[in-house]
């Protein structure tokens, strides 16, 4: 109430000031006439309004998709090919670890799922089932994960030629990557 009075009391004063000078007090209403509307609205600016809408709402929809949209998906042999040019290990235990890494993941994305969760043993049990891995292919296979397994568990010093591994990694994949279709047999995949 007290706010109230004190916003009044100036507007009041300035009244009864006006009203003592001989001035008129001004009439609170508007003078002026409302402007009256137009008759006939154009139905071409709506018409306008609307495309120009949906020409930005797709716009900024096709923006968003291609923000979204992932590159190229890589194939299991581009990825094993980019690894393998770009291995440099120091020691053997190293490089067959890396070596063996690259192999297991190309297993597991092209033939075996679940590769990386298995043991040497169990991946070759797998891989003898499958009939589609010939047996010349398996015995290679074979050995050269035990040479992986020799180089990263052995305690000896193992003896290595880095370019022949990687080319024995490449020669496998190479040659996996040629088959068309793989059996399914527990824990293989149809490619």
């Amino acid at each position: 109430m007290r706010k109230q009075l004190e916003y009044a009391a100036p507007t009041v004063l300035l009244l009864i000031a006006s009203a003592a000078s001989g001035q008129t007090i001004p009439d609170i209403r508007d003078s002026l006439e409302p402007l009256p509307l137009p008759n006939e609205t154009n139905p071409w600016i709506f018409v306008l309004s609307g495309a120009a809408i949906v020409i930005v709402a797709i716009a900024i929809w096709l923006v968003r998709r291609a923000r979204s949209r992932p590159g190229p998906v890589e194939s299991a042999e581009d990825r094993a090919h980019r690894r393998l040019a770009a291995i440099e290990c120091s020691s053997p235990r190293a490089l067959y670890t890396e070596l063996h890494n690259i192999f297991v993941e190309y297993l597991e994305r092209r033939v075996v799922a679940d590769a990386s969760r298995r043991t040497t043993p169990e991946l070759l049990d797998v891989l003898e089932n499958t009939t589609a891995i010939q047996a010349a292919w398996r015995t290679s296979i074979q050995a050269f994960l035990a040479s992986c397994d020799r180089a990263k568990f052995s305690p000896s010093e193992f003896k290595y030629e880095s370019s022949e591994a990687v080319a024995d990694c490449r020669g496998l994949i190479d040659k996996l990557a040629t088959l068309s279709a793989f059996a399914v047999v527990k824990g293989v995949r149809r490619v």
